[in-house]
Formats: C-alpha cells, structure tokens, sequence
C-alpha cells in the first residue's frame, strides 16, 4: 500500500483527480477553490509533474466572475514526507488576471474515500483536550476551530478507519474490505477545517468561516498545508506521521536532542509567591537532582508590585517586576546560571494586557475586530484581559502588521540575550477568533488571521536563527495551539496545564497521533497552589509509590517538573534524584528517536476508560521502552503484549526499577504478553527490551 506513487490525470471536462495505486485514493478531486463562495474545480490546460516523492498540477482554474473573466492561477502539490506514507497537500493561487479576484476558500486537500468508514477525532478544552468522538462516514461530519487557536474546541486532526479492526461494535457497509485507515491534520495554528461529507467526500484546510482573501492582479497567496496519512490502521498511521514529524518536520538541534530536564516554578507558586530568592533556591535544588534547566514562569514582568496581576500587564517586557525581582533581569539569568543549571524564560510575546503600556504606545500593532463582532459560540472564549469599554480590542499583537512583528521579535531576542536564556516557553492564552479586520497594517479585512500566523511562524523563524541555541516550547493555555503547522516552527508542545495522571495520559494517547516524543512536553503531576479539584493531593502524605507513578507517566517525551524543590519531603526528593537520573542515563535516545505505540486503549478523565494503560516507545535499532500504569480503580494486567517484535529472536526484559533482568522470545512477548512483577503497592513500571545478538 504505502510504496505506491501518487499520480494526477486530467479529464475530458477539465478535472483533475488524484489517485494512489492500490489504495483508497482513486479519482480524487484534487482540490477545492471557491471565488466568491463559488466553488470551482476545472483546470485550462493543467501541467502535471510527477515524480517518486512529489505530484504538482500547475495551470489556470477555469472560473468566471460576474463582471470579468478571472486569471486564477494554482500550483497544487503533494510531497512524501521522510519516505513515509505521508503526504503534505500544498496550494499556492495567484491572479493573473486584470481584475481583483476574491478567494474565499481553499482547500489543499479533497478526496473521494466513501461511505464505508469509521471516523474519528477529537473535541479540545481547557483541561479537557482530546476528547474522542467517534461516528461513521454515512453521516456528515464537520470538525474546525473558530476560536483562532487550532485546538481550542477541537483537535485538527480527522481518522478513517475501515475493515473488521475499525474500533466499533457497529457492522458497516463493506466491512470485509482490506483494512485501511487514513488520517487529515490541517498544518494551521489558526481556524481550519475539515468536513467529512455523507457519503465520503472530505476536504479539508483553512475554514471558510469569515474568511476572504483579496487578491489583486498579480498577488498571490499560499494556503495552509494539509498532512495526509495512509496506513492499514489508525495506529500504524499514527506511529509513520510520528517518524515524518521527527524526521522532516520539527526543528532540531544537538541542544534540543540533548532533551534537558526542566523545572517551572508556576503551579507551586504562580506570581504571587514567586521572587529571585524562590527561584534561586529551586535552582540550587534542581542542579543537585540533575535538572539542567530551571524556568521562570509569568510573574517576572510589569510594574514594581507584588500584588500585581500578570494579564493586566502581558506586552510590557521591558518593565522588571523589581519587587519581586530588584536585581534586574540579567542578574536573575546569572543566578540561575551560578546555581549550576540553564536559565528559562516564559513570554507571552504576542499577548497584549488591557492596562499595558504597550497599548497605549504601540498602537499601530494592536489587533482589532474593527466591527466588534461577538464571538462566535462554539467555544468558550478564554481570553484574558479584554477590555469591556473597547470591544474591538483583541487582546494580542497582530503579527501581520510590520509593527507586530518587529515588537515580538525584538522582545523575545531580548528577553534571551538579557537573561541567557536557553529555554523559552511561548504561551499564548488568547482567543483571535476569527482575527485581526483592520485594513492598515499588512491584510486585508478577512485575512488577518492567516497573516498573523504567517508573521508568527516568521517571527520564531528569525528568534532561532538569531538564538540557534535555545529551545523553543509552545504553550497555549497548557494545550489549545498543538498543531502541524506550529510545529515546523518551535521544538516541542506542552500538552496540557492540569497535569493529574490520569488526564495527562488521556492526553498522551490522543497527541501521539500527531507528533513523536521528541516533540511533546509534559511535567508530572504538579503542586498546585490554586483549587483547582482534579489536581488536589496532599503531598504531606503522598507515598512514594504513586509518587513514581506521577514521574514515570511522565517520562516517555520530554520530561519537566513544577514542584516546590526545597519543601519536598526528602524520601520523595530522592525519588525525584533517581529518576531524573534514570531519564538522562536509559530514555533520552528513546524520546529523541523512538515512536509512541498505545498497547491498550486509553485511559479517560474521571475514572473512565482503560484502567491499567501501557504504552511503548519503540527505538529504530529494535529496542522499546515499555510502560505500564495501574489508575485508581484499575487491576494489574496478567500480561502486555508487545508490538513490532521479531518472532523467532530472544529478548533481554531489563525492569528500571530494580535491575531485574528476563530473557523472552518475541513469540511470547507478543503473543503471552510480559507480566509485570513487583508487590503491591507497585503501579507504574518501566522496562526496556532488547534483542540479543
């Protein structure tokens, strides 16, 4: 299935259609261009080239407008990604006509799949990402964003599975088919969508909704790609688009791929508690535990107060909160540099607080939905300090102003060269909605969202060139920004601000059908100063047993804590020491260069789901990680099955916890399963398996 080369061909009546050989891609549209929400679809002449890992159709769509005949010209590509069965769908239309031409959609991707499928995807909150949904292709099926961030409201991610492994209890029409599954993730931080029509026609890319773009006579504009993964299964899918990712898709650099240990001192201690003594003092702590990076969270900006409020003032980067911080920024890098670990900073760099005084300054760079238009329903809005005698002010920087961009670039590069920072944690807790409409500062009245995240993606662009060194993280509201067109652009995403086991690992399987380990971040659980329910535990009393379950759910990606250091009792301290250690010496190589694979189904919120959940990484030189969790409610499995394995080898089964060491075959370790041992009250393991040569 997956060898198989992507081809065009062109019909009598103008239509292009795409097809995969011996796959579910068979006289697809190409395409899906509306011009003033008029679809159009047939090509003039069109110039096919095709090769081993790329098809690119050129020519002129054949349109008419009321008034004038319209020039649009398209360049539409699919390029194999890495080698993998993934495909990125690209559109490029540019007006070579004597008229202004209005696009008002643009779709990279439509196929033709059928009736004959399962789909899947996922709704997305605060606190309440990934969260499945699951229905079939004989119904329609809408999934988009209009919130302006790409998960706030729903995952930009669509899976089709058929065959008689399709994950319902349900028959459907043609269910003795070959199994097959395709998955669709719009590659746009900002509203996209993907409609799954009854019957099975599926187009997907940039929503439509409120957007236009103007096209004058020789402009042009590029639509947001879209990723196309063809598998026998949703998880097959998930593990190639997860190598494609690592491989050809997120920035790395030896820095990154060093995967540092990271402490943020936000959830123990938020702005209210936080100054240069707290954090020096974790920092102190953190270098004996083998942490390499201590992060300074939001607090450290703004005016001399230390009662004030940190979204009140988000765009004053240039004001030193000194009354929490009276040495200044640069001595606050130093002390963390002097404490024996690497400085990080957190920015919200393209937020702008109601009582800022960049508001007032920078005028000229403010987002405004110039009508006041409400927010669209369909999401909770999150944003923070909007301003209620402004309602066309928006609360962020619109980086498709020259303005916006130089003011978020400058303020991120001086942030790091002040602090020297290695690590920046970008978040973003705003909501855009449909964006930006002002028409003088670089967009047009229905694009502003587009080019904001086009300044955006430029801006983390120049940051890296300029700080090759650094390690970029985005964070939005922990997870409403997790998408594939961010990631071409920062080193890795934090999942999620609740970070309780059991959502955290709900939120794990649901990410990793969209990107490796290397790419995502999570701490363990946190001690959280504010009430928020599900995250409540009394670590004066926490064992150490769930304490490893805590650390050890979250150390299959990028590893990170956010725990008062200097409090934590000192058994749980030394567990702490251990596993850091443990991460750095056996699972770095496996999160730099290993795959995530779910052996179980997942785990849900509030006790639902699968209680005893594992999971492997598996490394490219044969070797997998194994771990394995027991949740409340749940009963330690008899066996775990492993996937992947090599029947007739023998496998070394090493436990990290103890060193305890069996020898398998992979017939039984896929077949009979690997049975955990330990005593009660163990629930969480950890063990790598190794062929033996």
């Amino acid at each position: 299935m997956t060898d198989a080369m992507l081809r065009a061909r062109p019909d009598e009546g103008g239509r292009v259609t795409v097809a995969l050989a011996d796959t579910i891609l068979s006289d697809s549209p190409a395409l899906l261009v509306e011009i003033d929400r008029r679809p159009v679809e047939a090509w003039r002449a069109p110039h096919i080239t095709t090769a081993a890992d790329r098809v690119t159709i050129a020519g002129t769509l054949a349109t008419s407008g009321r008034d004038a005949e319209h020039q649009l010209h398209a360049t539409w590509s699919a390029r194999r990604i890495a080698g993998e069965p993934v495909w990125e769908h690209a559109l490029v239309l540019r007006n070579d006509g004597e008229h202004p031409v209005t696009v008002t959609r643009m779709d990279p991707l439509s196929l033709a799949v059928g009736a004959d499928w399962r789909t899947h995807g996922f709704h997305s909150a605060w606190g309440d990402e990934f969260r499945p949904l699951a229905g079939h292709a004989g119904h329609h099926l809408v999934l988009e964003s209009r919130s302006g961030r790409s998960s706030h409201g729903m995952i930009p991610w669509l899976g089709l599975e058929r065959g008689p492994l399709a994950r319902t209890a349900r028959p459907v029409p043609g269910g003795d088919q070959p199994r097959a599954a395709v998955t669709v993730a719009p590659a746009y931080s900002g509203n996209w969508h993907i409609h799954a029509m009854a019957g099975g026609l599926v187009t997907a890319g940039i929503s439509p909704w409120q957007f236009f773009v103007e096209l004058a006579p020789g402009e042009s504009v590029t639509a947001p790609s879209v990723v196309l993964t063809i598998a026998p299964t949703l998880d097959a899918a998930a593990v190639a688009l997860q190598r494609a990712v690592a491989a050809d898709w997120l920035p790395r650099t030896p820095f990154t791929d060093a995967v540092p240990v990271e402490w943020n001192h936000w959830w123990p201690y938020e702005d209210q508690e936080v100054d240069e003594q707290v954090i020096a003092a974790n920092a102190r702590v953190a270098a004996d535990l083998g942490i390499e990076v201590a992060t300074v969270d939001a607090g450290w900006f703004g005016a001399a107060d230390p009662t004030s409020y940190w979204q009140e003032q988000r765009g004053d980067w240039a004001s030193v909160n000194t009354a929490r911080f009276p040495s200044g920024l640069a001595a606050l890098g130093q002390s963390i540099r002097d404490a024996g670990v690497l400085p990080g900073m957190w920015i919200e760099a393209e937020a702008v607080g109601a009582h800022s005084l960049l508001r007032a300054a920078r005028p000229e760079a403010m987002a405004h939905s110039v009508e006041a238009r409400r927010a669209d329903p369909s999401y909770r809005v999150q944003t923070e300090s909007l301003d209620p005698d402004d309602p066309t002010f928006l609360g962020y920087v619109c980086l498709g102003s020259p303005a916006g961009r130089e003011h978020v670039l400058a303020s991120m590069s001086t942030l790091i060269s002040t602090t020297g920072a290695r690590w920046i944690k970008l978040d973003f807790n705003i909501d855009p909605d449909a964006g930006c409409t002002r028409t003088d500062h670089g967009h047009g009245a229905g694009d502003g969202l587009l080019r904001h995240y086009e300044g955006l993606y430029a801006v983390l662009d120049a940051v890296r060139e300029r700080h090759p060194d650094i390690m970029l993280e985005s964070c939005s509201s922990g997870g409403l920004r997790i998408d594939l067109g961010l990631a071409r652009h920062v080193h890795g995403f934090f999942l999620s601000d609740p970070d309780y086991t059991e959502h955290h690992l709900q939120v794990l399987w649901g990410v990793r059908h969209l990107l490796p380990p290397i790419g995502i971040l999570h701490w363990s659980w946190s001690q959280w100063r504010g009430d928020y329910p599900p995250a409540r535990r009394d670590w004066a009393t926490l064992g150490t047993d769930e304490f490893d379950r805590m650390l050890r759910a979250a150390m299959v990606h990028r590893f990170g804590v956010s725990l008062r250091l200097p409090e934590l009792r000192p058994e749980l301290l030394e567990r702490l020491r251990e596993h850091v250690a443990l991460f750095r010496a056996e699972l770095v190589p496996f999160v730099r260069d290993g795959v995530l694979q779910p052996l179980s189904a997942s785990p849900e919120r509030g006790g639902f789901g699968e209680r005893a959940p594992s999971i492997q990484v598996s490394h490219p030189d044969g070797r997998v990680l194994l771990a394995v969790f027991v949740l409340d409610g749940g009963v330690r499995p008899a066996g775990v099955g492993l996937q992947g394995l090599e029947p007739n080898a023998t496998y070394r089964v090493r436990d990290l916890a103890d060193g305890d060491v069996r020898r398998m075959s992979g017939v039984e370790l896929i077949e009979d399963g690997l049975a955990v041992l330990g005593d009660d009250p163990v629930t969480s393991w950890l063990l790598i398996i190794e062929p033996e040569h």
